[in-house]
């Protein structure tokens, strides 16, 4: 594998990752507003789960993120999709 692939197919984990820590922020939110007005206790529940989930699945792009980070310091990409990641926390009650 020659090195223009290499970074072709970070570049592409890493919107992937982007993308889904979007996803995460976005549905968390939905869930929030659902459960502010949401008067059923079975969906409640379920709401719950569902952000519980997202919010494991935040925790470990997160993690991912910042090993990613770590082992290429020199990368402005990985540390952007780290800040994002820890930014999606701040900005949703998760």
């Amino acid at each position: 594998m020659n090195k223009k692939n290499i970074f072709t197919y970070s570049e592409s984990v890493l919107l992937s990752l982007s993308k889904e820590i979007e996803y995460i922020k976005s549905r968390s939110k939905n869930i929030n507003n659902s459960l502010k007005t949401c008067q059923n206790k079975i969906l409640s529940q379920r709401l719950n789960s569902e952000l519980k989930n997202l919010n494991k699945n935040r925790v470990k792009i997160l993690n991912l993120s910042e090993s990613l980070s770590k082992s290429r310091c020199d990368n402005l990409s990985f540390e952007l999709l780290s800040e994002i990641t820890k930014r999606s926390n701040h900005l949703q009650q998760i």
